[in-house]
């Protein structure tokens, strides 16, 4: 039945290192993940939010990142107790129920996760270069990423995000000092720096906590560490290490996007409600800080935008085929022969899947019905998670260097009442969608 939960050195090549700069010299998987988890609509989120509240809201951002730092760690915990995936450990708790839920919900995101990111990277590369057609462009944008991530090789993923992370981390930086420039912009941030409570709302607060960073990202980085032979206990603190790093980016991202969105936006009652806003504020740089402006931003909204594809397909491609491979192998989906690969069939025919639902929704629009259902159903991956790590890592199975602490049950507590709750608001407004 299912595979008792022991410590394992399979795949691992080398020790992991005693020192910090032996630890920091591996970091990988982190940066994936922080580029991964987020996108055009964490911009919109935390831009929307410097320019309605200015600086006054980095707090609820950094909850929110701190929240998902605890989930991933949790996660990565798992993942080193034994040579088992996550979705093999939920069997323990009615054998292919949970690997088919998350199947669905997977395979929904999908559906709808390729046509957005790509009709967008398009968009900003026209943006760039005007002479550019829409469809061959997005048609090569979205080979070049199923291509890369498709071979199976997870290094090679790795390397080309790390690439377009240092354009999007230097980028996002130089804008929000550029638009810091000038008495109105400090003035901006002094009436604004102290923490605030918007509105009265803790329906907003608990929206924008978990507003940025992704469930898939998290889900996949357990994959990504494995791909990295980090199998065992000895390799935590380089988990940590990378983790840290990894939410240190995203909190430096939300950061500066809301700094941009407050010293540009703040007081003039202007809302960024979709990606063609964004354009927009990429034009009114022009006037602001000149030409250069407007092509980091464009840049920078590129690096976004164009990781969040590559580490998007990875992390669905991953956990897809890994739901596929747990259904099918189950109860023996833990036998070495059965180990999950990037190089299987069900990790690059989920590849094509996408590819497909990509060209397919973004010929037909997106139906509202399915993206409603969507929406309802991938919202519960955070709660579903967050209780099953609270249960798998008590377990006196799990190695005592690996299982939850006190703090540890405490925070997955919080996430799980926290993501519970916005699981309900979601299926609430799915629902209301669907009626109305």
């Amino acid at each position: 039945m299912s595979a008792e939960i022991t410590p394992q050195t399979k795949g691992a090549t080398t020790s992991a290192p005693a020192t910090l700069t032996g630890r920091l010299r591996l970091i990988g998987p982190g940066i994936v993940l922080a580029l991964a988890s987020v996108g055009a609509s964490d911009m919109i989120t935390t831009m929307n939010s410097g320019a309605e509240y200015g600086l006054a809201l980095i707090w609820v951002f950094t909850v929110g990142i701190i929240l998902k730092f605890v989930l991933s760690e949790a996660v990565s915990r798992l993942q080193m107790s034994g040579d088992r995936s996550l979705l093999s450990h939920l069997t323990s708790f009615g054998g292919r129920l949970f690997p088919t839920l998350f199947l669905i919900a997977e395979l929904l995101v999908g559906l709808f996760f390729g046509a957005g990111v790509i009709a967008v990277t398009t968009n900003i590369l026209q943006a760039l270069f005007p002479v550019l057609p829409f469809w061959p462009t997005a048609v090569v944008v979205l080979l070049s990423a199923a291509i890369l991530v498709g071979i199976g090789r997870y290094g090679l993923v790795e390397k080309a995000m790390i690439g377009f992370g240092v354009i999007m981390f230097f980028g996002i930086l130089a804008l929000a000092i550029s638009v810091f420039q000038g008495q109105e912009a400090q003035a901006v941030a002094v009436e604004t720096i102290a923490p605030t409570f918007p509105n009265g709302s803790i329906i907003t607060v608990m929206s924008l906590i978990g507003g940025v960073g992704g469930a898939t990202g998290i889900l996949a980085y357990s994959f990504w560490i494995r791909e990295k032979s980090w199998r065992d206990a000895e390799w935590k603190p380089v988990v940590r290490i990378d983790l840290f790093i990894s939410y240190a980016l995203v909190f430096v991202f939300a950061v500066a996007m809301s700094a941009v969105g407050a010293f540009i936006l703040y007081g003039q009652g202007f809302t960024i409600a979709d990606n063609g806003s964004l354009f927009a504020i990429a034009d009114s740089l022009v006037t602001r800080i000149g030409e250069p402006g407007r092509i980091v931003f464009l840049i920078s909204f590129l690096a976004v935008v164009y990781t969040s594809v590559l580490g998007g397909f990875s992390g669905i491609a991953y956990v897809t085929a890994d739901c596929i491979r747990v259904l099918r192998r189950f109860p023996y989906q833990d036998k070495p022969e059965h180990e999950m690969s990037a190089k299987s069939v069900e990790f690059r025919g989920t590849i094509v899947y996408l590819s497909i639902a990509t060209l397919v929704i973004m010929g037909l629009g997106k139906p509202v019905t399915l993206v409603l259902v969507y929406a309802a159903i991938s919202a519960f991956i955070l709660p579903v998670l967050a209780i099953a790590l609270l249960v798998i890592l008590n377990r006196s199975s799990v190695p005592a260097a690996l299982r939850n602490k006190e703090v540890s049950n405490v925070l997955l507590t919080i996430c799980f009442l926290l993501f519970g709750f916005l699981a309900v608001l979601q299926v609430k407004e799915s629902v209301m969608g669907l009626l109305g």
